[in-house]
């Protein structure tokens, strides 16, 4: 039985009436990966199903999909036109690679988008013309003295300082607060893990998020506005948007999106792979994407 309702007319997101100069508008849906994910091929572009055949897990691949469906999904009713329409152009920025930040290109070209996955949360954000990034992470509950390590290459001295007031019991989810918010600011600017989260001191994680200042040698880089993202219990989330003051994200249901019961998969092109064979590693942990010398956004 498929989690969906029928495809149907599905009024677009209406931009709120008397938006003040300097906000923007994010729209977010979310859903969980989506079962068989090779029926949802016919969404994909050659590239993009390509990318597939390199996932060893089934998992990976289902959220790779889950993201490209409900990006495409969410962009069509956008922008009025069907999924299979909409295009999602990734090219990694270091190595030049068909991964990255994707960009709408095509019949949704200006609208801005960031994927995100944790857990059982495939997520989306859009936005119009603000470049933007989104992350989702589950808590994972710590039972180690101190604090996780994954956070000692995230964390300033100021954010410490921070987390360590808390009480004991409460510093492990700071510390996630921290993680999202400074991965959404890395994913609205492109860089990925390329820049350590080091580099810049955000707010207290009780206080509302902003991004207090960059500590790079002689310059300083964009201060996007911010806000958390409610998208299920045992979840953190944030979103971050350049070029503006302040924004404003509305969360949908993905299951409100009129998905295609199964669209058709396109003519296979002379040396397309057609099944995911094992040449991949699984998700790395947030451990391991810290200790990363580069990375790049979903």
């Amino acid at each position: 039985m498929t989690p969906f309702p029928a495809p149907r007319a599905t009024a677009a997101p209406v931009a709120r009436a008397g938006t003040p100069a300097g906000t923007a508008e994010c729209h977010i849906w979310s859903l969980p990966p989506l079962p068989r994910p090779t029926h949802w091929f016919g969404l994909l572009d050659t590239t993009e199903r390509t990318r597939c055949s390199s996932f060893a897990h089934e998992l990976d691949l289902a959220r790779f999909v889950t993201g490209r469906t409900l990006a495409k999904t969410a962009l069509s009713l956008l922008v009025g036109t069907g999924p299979e329409a909409i295009r999602l152009h990734t090219r990694c920025p270091g190595c030049g690679g068909p991964h990255g930040k994707p960009h709408a290109v095509g019949a949704a070209a200006g609208w801005e988008l960031s994927i995100s996955h944790s857990g059982d949360v495939v997520a989306v954000a859009i936005a119009r013309g603000s470049p933007l990034g989104l992350d989702v992470e589950r808590y994972e509950v710590w039972h180690g003295p101190g604090l996780p390590p994954e956070y000692e290459l995230v964390l300033t001295d100021a954010e410490r300082a921070a987390v360590e007031e808390l009480p004991p019991q409460r510093r492990a989810r700071a510390c996630l607060t921290y993680w999202t918010r400074k991965e959404a600011v890395l994913k609205a600017t492109g860089d990925g893990l390329n820049t350590p989260m080091t580099d810049f001191t955000l707010s207290a994680p009780h206080e509302p998020p902003a991004l207090l200042r960059w500590h790079r040698p002689g310059a300083s880089g964009p201060v996007p506005a911010m806000a958390d993202v409610a998208l299920g219990d045992g979840y953190h989330g944030a979103v971050a948007v350049l070029g503006a003051e302040t924004v404003l994200p509305t969360v949908h249901s993905g299951a409100e999106l009129p998905l295609p019961a199964r669209p058709a998969v396109r003519h296979r092109a002379a040396g397309e792979p057609v099944r995911v064979v094992a040449t991949e590693p699984p998700v790395p942990s947030r451990t391991e994407r810290a200790r990363a010398p580069a990375g790049t956004p979903h």
